[in-house]
């Protein structure tokens, strides 16, 4: 099931891309802002979490460059899809990385053909992904976004490279089983640590910038080894 937000303030355009996008056939759920704002807050705010941004670039207040720009600085691997009337910003959208950039009147046939792409390649993403249930939500993070996962009191916590974190019930024991990529090592009965993410390793624990992350000393063997592969670039999904 995609997750789609449309940020489009003209009535006229909103209906139109309401009406392609059921002409497509993907199973999806759309979500429909008139403003850049209030998808940002919805975001930020953890009550929203899209894969595929629908952006009207000449939005009233916020444009949606701008709103590309906080998108992308919060959810790098968002999907991001401009709608314009000119090609004055391919430039800007191009800087963003941006999935795809239409030209209105957009053209089902083309639009069809964009999502099914990103579809596609959403696809091939969900093999890396831990599937979480934080606020009432189930939450998708991407390996990618985990720097690393603690554990308190049974409640664990995803801290993510974008600043967020995501607080859900379950074990550690659990979570390791489900993190199928050695990207992730057991360091402590509190602790996985994405590896990618350690700036250095110490006496201390691992480093992720100046986050201090312990490492216990039955773990402390297998550790070093995963990490010494990592360096030298031995190391390898299962």
């Amino acid at each position: 099931m995609l997750n789609i937000a449309i940020c489009e303030d003209k009535a006229e355009d909103m209906m139109r891309l309401r009406r392609m996008l059921l002409d497509t056939r993907l199973s999806y759920n759309a979500a429909e802002y008139t403003d850049a704002e209030t998808l940002i807050d919805d975001m930020e705010n953890g009550r929203k979490q899209f894969d595929i941004f629908l952006l009207d670039i000449y939005l009233t207040g916020q444009s949606g460059v701008e709103a590309a720009r906080r998108i992308r600085a919060f959810q790098d691997n968002a999907v991001l899809i401009f709608l314009s009337v000119s090609e004055d910003f391919y430039r800007e959208a191009f800087d963003l990385y941006a999935f795809h950039y239409l030209i209105k009147p957009i053209k089902q046939a083309e639009l069809c053909e964009v999502l099914k792409k990103a579809a596609d390649i959403l696809d091939k993403r969900i093999e890396e992904t831990l599937l979480i249930s934080f606020r009432g939500q189930n939450i998708i993070l991407l390996y990618s976004d985990i720097l690393y996962i603690s554990s308190s009191n049974h409640i664990l916590c995803a801290h993510t490279r974008g600043g967020q974190e995501y607080n859900f019930y379950g074990k550690l024991d659990d979570i390791e089983k489900k993190l199928k990529t050695n990207l992730f090592v057991r360091c402590h009965k509190s602790f996985i640590v994405n590896l990618s993410y350690v700036t250095k390793m110490t006496r201390e624990g691992f480093y992720i910038g100046d986050t201090l992350i312990s490492i216990s000393r039955s773990y402390a063997s297998i550790v070093k080894e995963c990490y010494d592969k990592q360096l030298f670039g031995l190391f390898q999904d299962n």
